[in-house]
């Protein structure tokens, strides 16, 4: 028992320590940051290309594309990426059903053996492309403005080849809709953080804009395009250095998506996407890893740690219960116990509040998606989450799992 009165109290002060490392010096970053904002004077703005890759998304399109249409920007088409749908999507596109003056549709009818669709469809549809920018998003997704490609472009200043957007979920009122939105918003996190902080990893293909030369010079998907995630996160894995990634995060920029309703429908998505993070470069996944398994030991440690005596131990003497009062009460034998409690309990607590003001602000930041009071009781789910989907995508292989 005396090894854990030793391990224990260091493996937990160590992970505390570990977080706030990531919470002020990589998190803050995020609080300190404005976008570009549109230049309504600059002449020659470069051409927007929005690639929509779409399967059986009829209801979707006709939703989206008139929203896409009334972008206000000068120079832009859109690209929709029918994969063989068969609920009537290629007869809308082909007689035009819409009256749109700026959409064009690139027809899949069948699938190559060694391509995964979501890749296929978005590398026709790249190629379909005229214009030097490409923009991603998904058609179940809603532009929150009409300055979405407007903002999204700002953010190409010199140097700049990939523009990483939000596209957080619609609002219902249930558990698992507000987990869904927690879970979004520390990715959202994580990712624009990480790029502020110059070690870009990520993006969403809901929201993700770069140059399609730059797609053609990196070979596309070709590393992974076996692989049914990583048409967005691996791409940018791969095409990002410390220099070329910027963020986005204006409200007007947001793409309000449709999350799943149902827990399987869920953990089937999320499995895809956290299958793919084991070809992540071997610098993001150690950063990636170490903030994670951080998070949970911070978490799920406190309470062997709180419940050990370490003899080692001694308050010191301002901090402690007078005797008298412990005499009173015969607790003489409690009093060292009770030194190492209120120990760990101030330092958690007091992690947990640094942690709770970080991502309050960064949540306000990100135009308040989730409810800031329920950080904490939404943040130990999330350990919760880093858990199970952790052990998952551990022992699962990413060819196995299910696009649809």
């Amino acid at each position: 028992m005396v090894f854990w009165h030793y391990l224990l109290p260091f493996v937990f002060f160590a992970a505390l320590i570990i977080q706030l490392v990531y919470i002020l010096g990589i998190f803050t970053g995020l609080l300190s940051h404005d976008d570009h904002k549109p230049d309504s004077e600059q002449k020659n703005k470069p051409g927007v290309s929005i690639i929509v890759a779409a399967w059986n998304e009829l209801e979707n399109l006709k939703e989206l594309l008139p929203l896409l249409e009334a972008q206000d920007y000068p120079d832009f088409e859109i690209i929709v990426s029918d994969d063989r749908s068969v609920d009537g999507t290629y007869d809308y596109l082909l007689f035009n059903e819409g009256n749109f003056k700026k959409v064009k549709f690139v027809r899949i009818e069948s699938l190559p053996s060694h391509f995964t669709a979501k890749k296929y469809a978005v590398t026709m549809g790249i190629k379909k492309a005229s214009k030097e920018i490409i923009l991603l998003t998904d058609a179940d997704c809603r532009p929150s403005s009409n300055q979405w490609v407007a903002t999204m472009v700002a953010q190409l200043s010199q140097g700049k080849d990939i523009v990483l957007g939000f596209s957080p979920y619609e609002y219902f009122d249930t558990r698992l809709n507000s987990l869904i939105r927690y879970e979004t918003f520390q990715t959202a996190l994580q990712y624009f953080s990480f790029a502020l902080a110059k070690i870009p990893y990520m993006g969403i293909g809901r929201n993700l804009m770069y140059r399609r030369e730059l797609f053609w010079v990196t070979n596309g998907f070709s590393s992974h395009h076996g692989l049914l995630g990583g048409d967005d996160d691996l791409f940018v894995n791969e095409a990002s250095n410390k220099d070329n990634v910027a963020v986005c995060i204006s409200s007007d920029t947001h793409m309000i998506s449709e999350p799943k309703k149902t827990w399987s429908e869920w953990i089937t998505q999320k499995r895809r996407h956290l299958s793919v993070g084991k070809r992540y470069k071997f610098r993001d996944k150690f950063l990636l890893g170490s903030l994670a398994i951080s998070h949970l030991i911070s978490w799920f440690w406190v309470l062997p740690a709180f419940f050990i005596k370490p003899d080692w131990f001694e308050a010191p003497e301002w901090s402690r219960i007078p005797t008298y009062l412990l005499d009173d009460h015969n607790l003489q034998d409690f009093y060292p116990y009770n030194d190492w409690m209120r120990l760990v309990t101030f330092v958690f607590f007091v992690w947990l509040l640094i942690r709770w003001i970080v991502l309050a602000k960064a949540n306000n930041k990100l135009n308040n998606t989730i409810s800031s009071w329920k950080i904490p009781y939404y943040d130990m789910l999330y350990a919760v989450y880093y858990l199970i989907f952790g052990l998952i995508t551990l022992f699962s292989n990413p060819k196995k799992i299910k696009w649809r």
